[in-house]
């Protein structure tokens, strides 16, 4: 029998199962996407809050094992209006993309500040948040991109203009669509929040990056807000 404790994880979906019971969906620091069972669940008085980290211990011989034990090691988080939606936008690309049972122990890092920094920050503030989770969550899945030379090894310039090739990275263009010093800023140890321009062009690139990884089945959370 499998058993893990105290490991810090947040709740990401949930919903019923086989009449009292609860099926969660947890990410976990160490054991990356795990799905659980808690048997009895909805007739306790157990409240398991999403965009709250959490410590859980679980157990089991099959692929479906049961959460035995919980307890919370963060602030409580009361997300509203477009705040709630990012958030459940992000816990709908871990759900869609990420495989069960893998580590991911970074993504689990970017994943914990993202959240935090939905609340209290400015629009562009949280956009820009928003961007770098989905960047940190395409690396991890194997698809990160060199933001500090083009396709032809060539340093790429804070002045010049830049297109995105698919599955092989960023080209110089007088006509491109993102400056250099947005690509130059992902990476920088003293990140600046770009313009609204800036922020577009960072959306449409990870918009053709998710794309393929998504497929046709739409996201649920963009029928709420177009946040992608």
């Amino acid at each position: 029998m499998t058993r893990i404790e105290n490991s810090p994880a947040f709740l990401i979906h949930r919903r019923m199962y086989q009449g009292s019971s609860l099926l969660l969906d947890f990410f976990t620091k160490s054991h990356g996407r795990v799905r659980l069972i808690a048997r009895g669940a909805r007739s306790s008085k157990m409240s398991l809050q999403m965009f709250q980290c959490l410590s859980i211990s679980f157990k089991g011989k099959s692929d479906l094992k049961s959460l035995s034990q919980w307890e919370i090691l963060d602030e409580p988080r009361r997300l509203l209006g477009d705040d709630l939606i990012l958030a459940i936008y992000a816990n709908e690309l871990l759900i869609r993309l990420l495989p069960e049972g893998d580590e991911y122990s970074e993504l689990f890092n970017a994943y914990w500040l993202y959240i935090k920094n939905i609340k209290n920050k400015s629009n562009p503030e949280k956009e820009y948040s928003l961007r770098i989770f989905e960047n940190q969550l395409l690396l991890e899945l194997g698809y990160g991109l060199d933001f500090k030379d083009d396709i032809e090894g060539t340093p790429i310039k804070g002045s010049v203009l830049y297109d995105f090739i698919e599955d092989q990275g960023f080209i110089a263009q007088t006509e491109g669509k993102i400056l250099g010093e947005i690509l130059l800023n992902i990476v920088s140890p003293n990140q600046v929040i770009p313009n609204s321009k800036g922020l577009s062009a960072l959306k449409k690139l990870n918009r053709k990056r998710l794309k393929p990884l998504l497929g046709d089945k739409p996201l649920k959370s963009k029928e709420l807000f177009f946040v992608n």
